[in-house]
C-alpha cells in the first residue's frame, strides 16, 4: 500500500487529498473521510460540494489570513471555520520566517510564535461533528504544518509524514498563480507568477531540500508537549487522535 494519501474526486477541487490510509507507528494505517487537505476550495463546483458532502465533510478549517480570504464559498450547510496560523503584519514574524515560509524550516518559529492560533486550528478539527477540510491557499505550507501536527499525534510514521508533505507540495506547484509569497526584497506579500512553473527538476531539487528539515522537525518538536501548552488538552488531543486512527482514542 501506498504511503501517499488518496485523492478524491470533488469537482472544481485544487490540490485534494483525503489523509486516510497514511502508515501508523503502531501498524494500521489513518482513517479514511476524517481530514481532507487542499488548497483554497474556492472553485469547488456545486456537484463537488455535494460529493464532499456525501463523503462526511462537515466543517472547513482556513487557514489563510484576512489578506487573503475572500468571500465565503461553502454551503450553508457546511461550517466554516476561520484559523489563520500567521499574522501577515507582524514584522517579527516576517523577518523570523518570511524568507522561509515555504519551508519546514519556518515550522518551529511560527509554531512558537503564535500558540493561540494553532491550538485554535487544531480545536477546530478535534470538536468537528464529522469530516473536516484543511485548506489555506495552496495546500503546501500552512496546511502541511498543521496537517503533520495532526498526523504526529495520530501517530503517523515520518516517512508517512513527509510523503503527505510532498504530495502536498507538488500539488500545489500545478496551481500557481492561486497563492501569495511574500517577498522578502520588497516585504510586500504578491501573487505567485503563473508563468513561474516549477520545472520537473527544480521541483525535484526543492522537496530534497525541504525533506531533511522536515524528518528533523518530526523527530525533535515535541507534538503532545506543544499542544498541551498551547491549550489543547488531553481529552481533545485523544479524541482527534483516535478519530484520525479510526478508533475511539
Amino acid at each position: 500500500m501506498s504511503a501517499t494519501p488518496s485523492a478524491p474526486g470533488w469537482e472544481g477541487a485544487r490540490n485534494l487529498a483525503d489523509l486516510g490510509g497514511l502508515p501508523l507507528t503502531s501498524g494500521g494505517r489513518t482513517a479514511y473521510g476524517v481530514v481532507w487537505a487542499s488548497g483554497a476550495p474556492d472553485e469547488i463546483t456545486d456537484q463537488g460540494w455535494a460529493d464532499a458532502r456525501a463523503a462526511g465533510l462537515r466543517r472547513v478549517v482556513d487557514l489563510r489570513n484576512a489578506v487573503e480570504r475572500e468571500q465565503a464559498v461553502a454551503p450553508e450547510d457546511v461550517e466554516v471555520v476561520h484559523a489563520p496560523t500567521e499574522d501577515p503584519y507582524d514584522e517579527e514574524f516576517l523577518t523570523e520566517c518570511g524568507p522561509w515560509l515555504d519551508h519546514p524550516r519556518s515550522w518551529t518559529p511560527n509554531l512558537e510564535r503564535y500558540p493561540d492560533k494553532i491550538a485554535r486550528a487544531v480545536l477546530a478539527v478535534a470538536e468537528a461533528d464529522g469530516g473536516v477540510l484543511l485548506h489555506c491557499a495552496g495546500g503546501r505550507d500552512r496546511t502541511g504544518m498543521v496537517g503533520s501536527l495532526l498526523l504526529v499525534l495520530a501517530g503517523v510514521d515520518v516517512e508517512g509524514v513527509v510523503a503527505n508533505y510532498e504530495r502536498g507540495f507538488r500539488g500545489a506547484a500545478e496551481h500557481r498563480g492561486h497563492t501569495l509569497a511574500y517577498d522578502t526584497s520588497s516585504g510586500q506579500w504578491t501573487p505567485e507568477a503563473l508563468d513561474q512553473a516549477w520545472e520537473a527538476d527544480e521541483l525535484d531539487h526543492a522537496l530534497a531540500d525541504r525533506r531533511p528539515a522536515l524528518r528533523e522537525w518530526c523527530a525533535t518538536f515535541d507534538v503532545v508537549g506543544y499542544l498541551d501548552a498551547a491549550g489543547v488538552g488531553p481529552d481533545a488531543r485523544r479524541r482527534l487522535a483516535g478519530r484520525l486512527r479510526g478508533s475511539d482514542g
